[in-house]
């Protein structure tokens, strides 16, 4: 296994878990930390996609 699927599994737990925290009515109880990480891995997989549907990749 790459590092790559590594790296997604990862942002992926982060970002799943604010989301899941923020829906039950529970986003204080999320560190601010938590809260950049898991917003620079949305950037993070955004990027790709946006790129293809600009045609610049």
């Amino acid at each position: 296994m790459s590092i790559r699927h590594t790296k997604h599994g990862i942002g992926a737990g982060f970002v799943a878990y604010v989301v899941i925290k923020t829906v039950l009515g529970r986003a204080k109880e999320v560190h601010w930390l938590l809260w950049g990480t898991s917003a620079l891995f949305v950037v993070y997989f955004a990027i790709d996609p946006i790129e293809q549907l600009l045609g610049v990749k």
